[in-house]
């Protein structure tokens, strides 16, 4: 059975303080005698469910459509149930007592919970998510950097909006192979809620807009129980 992961785009979500939302143009309705329905649309690239690719934070990493298509496909899934609250981090401790399980996987998913506020309270979700520390992200590159490919959580983004420390900023680059030679990609807004926690996942899969330029698009994502 296919889980969906991604959440249908829709104008109203909740998305990064001051990116474009998701807009949609009617063009053409049959309604009005036209020949066909058809519509132009126009949204930010980090808007919805969507993966970052290195070039986001790291000028000499590769873009969205540079990436393998090999990239987007896992065998090896794993789903951590790690509980935060409002602008709580996920730093290295909450990841080491699971060091043996995320070093056999290649898609790491991260619920924290809190993704319960996206639709019950969207400003809390949008300004108060948990984020993973600057120490987090470097702890899961160099330490699975190489088998790791894919992280994706449940939260706004890998950094917090209300924060105005830089964390978020070097969160990203450590993520994305600013320090080293290796580099995970980021899934960010991800539903997770329907992901059973008792069965194992047998493969999962995120698959962008193959857009020549861009250093994010949104993605359809699955998981397969």
């Amino acid at each position: 059975m296919r889980i969906p992961i991604s959440y249908p785009i829709r104008s109203d979500a909740p998305g990064w303080p001051g990116n474009e939302i998701f807009e949609i143009e009617h063009v053409r309705s049959m309604a009005k005698g036209d020949v066909n329905n058809s519509c132009i649309f126009r949204m930010h690239e980090h808007y919805g469910t969507h993966m970052d690719a290195p070039f986001h934070f790291n000028n000499n990493g590769p873009k969205m459509a540079e990436l393998p298509f090999d990239w987007f496909f896992s065998d090896k899934p794993l789903l951590l149930d790690i509980p935060k609250g409002s602008c709580e981090t996920l730093d290295p401790e909450d990841f080491e007592p699971y060091a043996e399980q995320i070093a056999q996987a290649d898609f790491l998913l991260i619920r924290t919970g809190f993704q319960r506020f996206r639709d019950t309270d969207p400003k809390k979700y949008q300004m108060e998510s948990p984020a993973i520390s600057p120490a987090g992200c470097e702890y899961l590159v160099k330490t699975f950097g190489g088998t790791l490919k894919i992280v994706g959580f449940d939260t706004q983004s890998l950094g917090n909006a209300s924060d105005k420390t830089g964390a978020g900023i070097e969160a990203h680059r450590w993520m994305l192979g600013g320090y080293t030679e290796h580099f995970i990609t980021v899934i960010e807004d991800a539903d997770l809620q329907d992901v059973p926690a008792d069965k194992p996942l047998l493969a999962a899969a995120a698959i962008p807009l193959r857009m020549i330029g861009t250093d994010s698009s949104p993605v359809t994502a699955w998981v397969e129980v």
